[in-house]
């Protein structure tokens, strides 16, 4: 014994999924595809801030080298891993998303605090290089070497507030590039303020 299925409800079903991609004016690039870009790209963001986070925290809880070599070389391990694994990929994948939303999106084109995200976005992805999974890396390393030469431990935690520094400036940019995308400001220029 078959039974039959209604064809009403999978007949509904694909109007609304009809109407859930496309937008009103029935765009190739309808909602889904927004939606899509907009959920990438809230997630690696929130990704790069949380391994952000979690690099600061490692930062406050290091030993001191000489004390507890063991645990400083661990946890500087995990801090390369977490650089390297966690923070730059969703950095990377982060600005990927918020091109591709740029490029398919025609209102983002005009919009300043599209091109003010852009920038800032830019300037993490150089300032975390730079700043902050370099320094980790070459501590890393350079501690792991400790381990086998004990006269490197001087060498150690030499610049602590110089990375503490850069993943507070890190922070606090990828903050204001949240806050541009959530409240979109509109720019204006002071010629047409004062007119």
């Amino acid at each position: 014994m078959t039974g039959r299925v209604p064809r009403l409800p999978l007949v509904l079903l694909l109007v609304e999924y009809r109407s859930w991609c496309t937008a009103p004016n029935d765009a190739v690039t309808g909602n889904l595809m927004r939606k899509l870009l907009k959920f990438g790209h809230s997630m690696t963001a929130i990704t790069f801030l949380g391994s952000v986070v979690v690099l600061w925290v490692f930062h406050h809880y290091l030993p001191q080298p000489a004390e507890a070599l063991e645990i400083y070389v661990a946890e500087r391990q995990v801090m390369e891993r977490v650089a390297t694994l966690v923070m730059m990929p969703s950095l990377l994948l982060t600005l990927l998303f918020g091109l591709a939303s740029f490029a398919v999106v025609p209102g983002y084109h005009g919009a300043p605090w599209a091109w003010a995200k852009l920038v800032t976005t830019v300037l993490m992805l150089e300032g975390s290089l730079l700043g902050i999974q370099s320094p980790i890396k070459r501590e890393a390393e350079l501690a792991s070497a400790a381990l086998i030469d004990v006269s490197l431990v001087g060498e150690l935690a030499l610049k602590l507030e110089a990375e503490r520094g850069s993943l507070v400036i890190i922070g606090l940019v990828a903050t204001a590039n949240v806050a541009l995308g959530v409240w979109r400001p509109k720019f204006r220029s002071r010629t047409k303020l004062a007119s």
